[in-house]
């Protein structure tokens, strides 16, 4: 269902470097230092193949296509792509119509917002949005102003 979606196939083969392993007959050596220990397991691997953000299991199209971003966005930020992270962490969290992964992007975003502006009040800014739209979220929880 997810991967015969024609948008998400064009989405991984154009942004990314897809690698299938099976828990069962591939070598233990590639699998046990990605720690994946439910299939499917999507990895969103930095290019030294460290994994930065991974997700279990199949999701309908719009919540995987949502998900791309997300990880993507995660590598983004370990690299200090901080401008890419914005783009995509920000078209998540405010998405129309709203997605479920938008509280986690919002997060995201924030962190993002920060580390290219090194503004505490530009964090906060992003921050109070993200616990005014989605107060109950545990993303809303840690988004604490000191």
């Amino acid at each position: 269902m997810t991967f015969s979606d024609e948008r998400v196939r064009a989405a991984v083969e154009q942004r990314f470097v897809p690698l299938s392993l099976d828990l069962f007959r591939d070598p233990r050596e590639w699998l046990r230092p990605l720690g994946v220990i439910w299939t499917p397991t999507v990895l969103f691997l930095d290019r030294r193949g460290a994994v930065r953000y991974q997700s279990p299991d199949f999701l309908p199209p719009e919540l995987f296509l949502d998900l791309l971003d997300l990880g993507e966005g995660h590598v983004a930020l370990h690299w200090a792509r901080f401008t890419d992270a914005l783009r995509l962490f920000g078209h998540v969290a405010m998405r129309d119509p709203v997605s479920p992964w938008a509280p986690e992007a919002h997060y995201w975003w924030g962190v993002a917002v920060y580390l290219v502006t090194r503004s505490r009040t530009e964090l906060d800014r992003v921050w109070a949005r993200l616990r005014e739209r989605f107060p109950g979220s545990i993303w809303a929880a840690r988004a604490v102003s000191d």
